[in-house]
């Protein structure tokens, strides 16, 4: 990885010790021509070879693919099944209940709705990661599942007034940004000002900051997450929320604090999939995909709707035992295995 270096202070060197001189702008002038001279070649040569490199890479993601769904292809099966047997749930209640919530302007319904539909598309991220090797990454996207289960608590128990400041909040967020970045709006969109500006004037110049539309209930211009989390007494994951939080940030961390090493033997630089980790993200995973599920059917509950919601929630307390035997057992046939061979 020296050579162009090297190459480039011979030059330098040479020219010295044939009795001339150079200043530093003309060496910088040197030094700029070797970097992009040599730039070009390295971009046609990189070019050239990134379909054979590419096709490998892919290769080896595939096969990793299918050594990690291996081992914990039940827990995959099993959360799958649960993220089905919801989308199923939440489909039917929605087509139901949706022409009398419209007419009834059930802002609740409103809300719960897209919580749960984006429950689903935030566990469906989670799936392929898991399936792809990245536990930390899951457990990362799981804080949203987390998040978006505390705003329909929240909403649940306080009714519809703050249903329709949640709702009416994103059309003032929108509109808010579309004003900020005219190349992504090229044409002004008059209905979604009237919408904004309707929001302010209802509910007050709060509604311009990020959490606003929970302002008047915890008493903060700018509420916190954790103080609306707080308000519907979900502090006692905060453990676990806290954890998920760090691999978002910069902060430093050790290689064994993270899900995918904790089976390693070796401080390694994890830069790619791992197999292990797993058992966390599913079983959180699992749990709030079908609490969300409850948030939403028991806005409207029947004895069928409970019978159901009892099923999955029976799916998702199986997750935890399921996982944890998997990771035991394949990792104690690793060991064996490893012990054989070697």
């Amino acid at each position: 990885m020296d050579e162009l270096q090297n190459d480039f202070e011979k030059i330098i060197r040479k020219t010295f010790d044939e009795g001339n001189s150079l200043t530093e702008r003309q060496i910088e002038r040197i030094a700029s021509r070797t970097v992009k001279s040599a730039g070009r070649q390295y971009y046609r040569s990189l070019i050239d070879t990134a379909p054979p490199m590419l096709a490998e890479r892919r290769k080896q993601q595939a096969d990793f693919e299918t050594r990690n769904l291996r081992r914990w292809r039940k827990a995959f099966d099993l959360l799958e099944t649960i993220w089905v047997c919801c989308e199923e749930l939440g489909s039917a209640f929605d087509s139901y209940h949706r022409p009398q919530a419209a007419q009834d302007q059930d802002h609740v319904f409103e809300a719960l709705t897209y919580l749960h539909a984006k429950a689903l598309l935030v566990t469906s991220e989670i799936i392929c990661l898991l399936k792809g090797g990245f536990a930390d990454g899951a457990l990362t996207r799981w804080r949203t599942l987390y998040e978006n289960n505390v705003i329909a608590t929240l909403i649940r128990q306080e009714g519809q007034e703050l249903a329709c400041r949640y709702v009416a909040h994103s059309r003032v967020q929108a509109w808010l940004r579309s004003e900020a970045d005219t190349d992504d709006f090229p044409a002004e969109d008059p209905e979604l000002q009237k919408q904004a500006e309707f929001a302010i004037s209802t509910f007050g110049e709060e509604m311009k900051f990020r959490h606003g539309w929970a302002s008047k209930l915890v008493g903060s211009k700018k509420p916190t997450f954790k103080q609306i989390a707080a308000r519907c007494g979900y502090e006692a994951a905060d453990d676990i929320y806290e954890y998920a939080s760090q691999h978002i940030h910069f902060n430093h961390r050790m290689f064994d604090e993270l899900l995918a090493t904790c089976e390693s033997e070796q401080n390694i630089l994890l830069v790619g999939p791992s197999n292990s980790g797993m058992v966390g993200p599913l079983t959180a995973t699992a749990t709030s995909m079908v609490e969300a599920t409850f948030l939403l059917l028991l806005h409207k509950p029947n004895l069928d709707r409970l019978a159901l919601l009892d099923s999955v929630w029976r799916m998702a307390k199986r997750m935890s035992k399921l996982a944890s035997g998997l990771e035991k057992r394949t990792l104690e046939a690793a060991k064996k295995r490893r012990k054989g061979n070697g």
